[in-house]
This record gives structure tokens, sequence and C-alpha cells, in this order.
């Protein structure tokens, strides 16, 4: 099975972004109030992608793949320091 980033809107209300063989524990979670709803009429869902990114875009540059750009940060995250004396 492949593993793929998604972006889904939980029964709550909330809008997720998961791994596809991860449902219980999104990277990154937003959640409108009753107002904004009122304002976006039905639009959270496309307001949450750009959101999320706006957000990747501002700490990594230009963005147009998540799940290479989540790997990518995994990797990086996972190498140890190596310290020569």
């Amino acid at each position: 099975m492949s593993n793929y980033l998604e972006l889904a809107q939980l029964s709550d209300g909330s809008i997720v972004l998961r791994r596809s063989d991860d449902h219980e524990n999104p990277i990154v979670r937003i959640e409108f109030s009753s107002e904004s709803k009122e304002f976006l009429q039905g639009q959270e869902l496309s307001v949450a992608k750009e959101m999320i990114r706006a957000g990747i875009e501002s700490v990594s540059g230009n963005v147009s793949d998540f799940d290479e750009f989540f790997d990518n940060q995994k990797e990086r995250l996972n190498k140890k320091t190596t310290v020569l004396h």
C-alpha cells in the first residue's frame, strides 16, 4: 500500500493533514470558529489547504509536493549529529 498525505475533514468539523496509513496522529489540525465557518461559507477545506501550503512555503521555500517535503524533513530530523573529538 502506498503511503501519502491526505487532507481530511473530520466529523467534529476539524481539518487534519495526516499520513494515509496513520489516522490517529495528524501532522496538522485546523479548527475554525463558528464565526469563521459562517464567513467562509463551506470553503474551510480550501482555506485549510492554502494555510498549510503557506506555512510550508514560509519554512522551506516553494513546495509543490507535501509528501516530498515531509519525507525530507523526517530524514533530516532522523539524522543524528556526529561529534568527532
